[in-house]
């Protein structure tokens, strides 16, 4: 296929030149009303590519085929037998996978880490989700991923299991041993699925780590806003191989998709895929380059530490465009320094928590911002080593190896059933009633259905107290749990 073609962005631009006289959605009528203000702030053109894909970027019966083309023209850039795009960030991309492998009730294998949008699927359908340990870096505390010996042990407890969902690569850019973990699923008849968000680039770069098809992977979910330059809500599904039920998937993708995707975030799909298929060789060389730079810099930073390959486990992969640093050594969390760069430098990372902020390179990211990161980085410990006291100090913060899965009740029948709230401090023992998943990562710490811990209490509080944002608890001011009232459900109190 011809991956210079792009017929999403060329339906659209051909619109553009030819609008359609319309008496539909979306209302605004391709600009010809714009609500006050916007049209300063965003432009008309905005509202001149937002047309729908039939009766606007196709015709009626979506004739032409662009957006089937566009598909298929990006399966064969990813090495793929099915591919689709998503226009509600790989949350939906994910559900739509979960869809298409498991039924409810069935069981599903879900890594420790996964982002919220795993465990939310399987608590809103009903799926018996299986928590599957990773490997925790008590140095670094960070997780990784799932070892082969683990995966082996928890599918013989499991043998019914339908699928295994991993993360490779993390948030912090490691990736997983994907193709011994393929082979434990295979050799089991489930499929392994990618949830490689932040890998969608690694198909079109040989220095970047291994693209997970091209290791045994069953499907992929990527998001292309990430990293790869799509507008934000972009994700990917890719499959490949007869593990997938390929009908059952493009079922689950017309169930979750909506019947008005967004056409610039989909053109923007077209044309990320094009630009990476030709030159994605090429630019991610460039932001490699970038990334050896900054770490050059930070290094010399001290007493900041970088995560570099010789802290990697064995037999996983380190996409150094990820750079994580460790800056417990300063005394003050790294949501203050967050908080502080953003304040007096208007720099925002990554992510931050505890001990730690990750810098996230991207085609976007330029030698200037990397010079500006650099000088606030400078700035914060020459001013921290004249006069500790202008961040609060970090609280003592217990590591994330201390923290258990424990599921004692359904999650929806702990979710639906009577609750009441309770302080954090006093939440030891109890079961949680609602999801708690600070971000970023959005890794749920807590779900409905989970026995509470000493050290989940002790966890969230350090967390809390130091500053993590915890996404939509059902207490804003994060002072107090929801929990199942005792009694309820066939627990065992």
């Amino acid at each position: 296929m011809d991956q210079k073609s792009a017929p999403l962005a060329e339906a659209l631009a051909a619109i553009e030149k030819r609008p359609v006289i319309g008496f539909g959605a979306p209302g605004h009528n391709q600009g010809a009303a714009i609500p006050s203000g916007m049209k300063a702030l965003l432009g008309k053109r905005v509202f001149q590519a937002d047309v729908l894909t039939p009766k606007g970027l196709d015709d009626r019966t979506e004739g032409k085929l662009a957006l089937q083309r566009a598909h298929e023209i990006a399966a064969e850039a990813w090495n793929a037998d099915f591919c689709r795009f998503v226009t509600g960030g790989s949350t939906q991309s994910l559900h739509t996978v979960m869809a298409a492998v498991a039924a409810p009730g069935d069981t599903i294998l879900i890594a420790a880490n996964a982002h919220k949008a795993e465990r939310t699927y399987a608590l809103a359908t009903g799926l018996n989700a299986i928590v599957v340990p990773v490997h925790v870096d008590e140095e670094w505390d960070i997780e990784h991923g799932v070892t082969p010996d683990t995966l082996r042990a928890v599918l013989a407890e499991h043998p019914d299991a339908r699928a295994f969902i991993l993360v490779s690569p993390t948030y912090y850019g490691v990736t997983s041993d994907v193709a011994a973990l393929a082979d434990i699923c295979h050799e089991h008849g489930i499929p392994l699925i990618a949830d490689a968000a932040w890998g969608g680039a690694y198909a079109f770069c040989e220095a970047l780590p291994d693209d997970p098809l091209t290791k045994g992977a069953d499907v992929a979910v990527y998001s292309a806003h990430k990293t790869m330059g799509a507008l934000a809500q972009a994700s990917v599904i890719v499959a490949k191989g007869e593990l997938i039920d390929r009908q059952r998937l493009w079922m689950a993708y017309e169930l979750f998709e909506t019947t008005s995707p967004s056409v610039p975030i989909l053109a923007t799909l077209d044309a990320t895929r094009r630009d990476h298929a030709l030159n994605g060789e090429q630019m991610w060389t460039a932001v490699i380059a970038e990334a050896v730079w900054l770490r050059g810099q930070l290094a010399t930073i001290k007493p900041l530490r970088l995560f570099v390959r010789d802290d990697l486990p064995t037999n996983c992969d380190l996409d150094i465009t990820k750079v994580l640093i460790d800056v417990s050594a300063l005394g003050v969390s790294g949501y203050a320094i967050d908080d502080w760069l953003y304040a007096h430098h208007r720099i925002s990372v990554g992510l931050s928590d505890g001990r730690h902020l990750l810098v996230v390179l991207s085609l976007g990211t330029t030698r200037s911002d990397l010079r500006k990161l650099v000088r606030a980085l400078k700035d914060l410990t020459r001013k921290l080593a004249a006069d500790p006291s202008i961040l609060p100090q970090a609280p003592a913060m217990p590591g994330i190896g201390t923290l258990s899965v424990e599921m004692v009740m359904a999650g929806p029948d702990a979710m639906s059933g009577p609750a009441k709230m309770v302080r954090y401090e006093d939440a030891a023992g109890q079961i949680a009633a609602e999801m708690i998943a600070p971000a970023p990562p959005g890794v749920p710490r807590l779900v409905p259905g989970q026995r509470i811990t000493s050290a989940h209490v002790s966890w969230l509080v350090a967390q809390r107290d130091a500053g993590a944002f915890v996404m939509d608890p059902v207490d804003p001011t994060d002072a107090t749990v929801r929990i199942v009232e005792k009694g309820s459900g066939s627990v065992v109190w």
